[in-house]
């Protein structure tokens, strides 16, 4: 039995608190709350939380917003409007409740249990949600585990019981952010990389590699695509290339070759394209 099964088995023995009751107990948890958790983690303990809980104050939450529970003087979870977090064998996993949130709630619930993780929602494309892609951290060792998925894993994001968690080792000593995609809003560049042609992508088994732009323009008109692109300029010995985002609207002719396909925004692509051909694919290394 875990913590949180734990927790409920022992509400549903505790009798409904009377209003003197809830009273008192809520001013003792804001007080609880206010004080930094570095002081208040070695004076908390259990007695003040098996004291909040016998009063049935964890029934306002709605009310007082953050929460936190500890164990031996160490907290293991702690929750707020936007994520809730709890200790899960030897790691925290993170679920998160608002992906639009400030991301200054993500931050005070990771500090509020000793981590020191920042996490930065971006929007992405349909495969990238719930996906770490970008991780900006120091101090980190082999034993700091960091990931994000779906939960259930393989589920749809936006359906009912579908979850965007994060988890990081219990023991996690490092300090930066993470870079988490989410669904993105009408309108919204996507800011991870994928391949458009993977499955679930708006490109989905068709592949552009080595095609020209008219070819591929043929593709993403059948679909309903617009299109956008990005000038490509590959190194003189093929070993790598360099883009200018200024050349991003710059005009392409139907004969140049498409090296590979972002999702863009919604309902449109980026079109990675250079003039002419080389011997080999700068972007995809073939």
């Amino acid at each position: 039995m875990n913590e949180m099964t734990e927790l409920e088995s022992f509400r549903s023995e505790v009798p409904p608190p009377t209003p003197d009751a809830l009273t008192a107990q809520e001013g003792r948890l804001l007080k609880a709350l206010a004080t930094p958790p570095a002081v208040e983690r070695g004076r908390r303990g259990r007695a003040v939380f098996a004291g909040l809980l016998a009063a049935g104050v964890f029934t306002t939450a709605a009310v007082l917003g953050p929460t936190l529970i500890g164990q031996d003087s160490r907290p293991t979870a702690y929750g707020n409007s936007a994520i809730d977090i709890e200790l899960r064998g030897d790691e925290y996993v993170a679920r998160i409740k608002d992906p639009f949130a400030d991301h200054a709630l993500y931050t005070e619930a990771f500090q509020a249990l000793g981590l020191n993780v920042a996490l930065d929602l971006r929007p992405a494309s349909p495969t990238g949600v719930g996906r770490v892609f970008r991780l900006g951290f120091a101090g980190t060792t082999e034993k700091d585990r960091i990931g994000g998925n779906l939960e259930p894993e393989g589920c749809t994001y936006g359906r009912p019981g579908c979850a965007l968690i994060v988890t990081i080792a219990a023991g996690f000593s490092g300090r930066g952010t993470i870079y988490l995609g989410r669904p993105a809003r009408p309108g919204e560049t996507y800011q991870n990389n994928t391949d458009a042609g993977r499955k679930g992508e708006s490109l989905e088994g068709y592949d552009p590699n080595g095609r020209t732009v008219a070819e591929v323009l043929t593709e993403t008109r059948r679909r309903g695509l617009e299109v956008t692109y990005q000038i490509i300029r590959p190194a003189p010995d093929g070993n790598g290339f360099s883009m200018n985002p200024r050349e991003q609207s710059a005009k392409v002719g139907d004969h140049w070759i498409v090296w590979a396909a972002e999702p863009y925004r919604e309902g449109a692509v980026r079109l990675l394209v250079s003039e002419k051909r080389v011997a080999r694919n700068p972007v995809h290394g073939d």
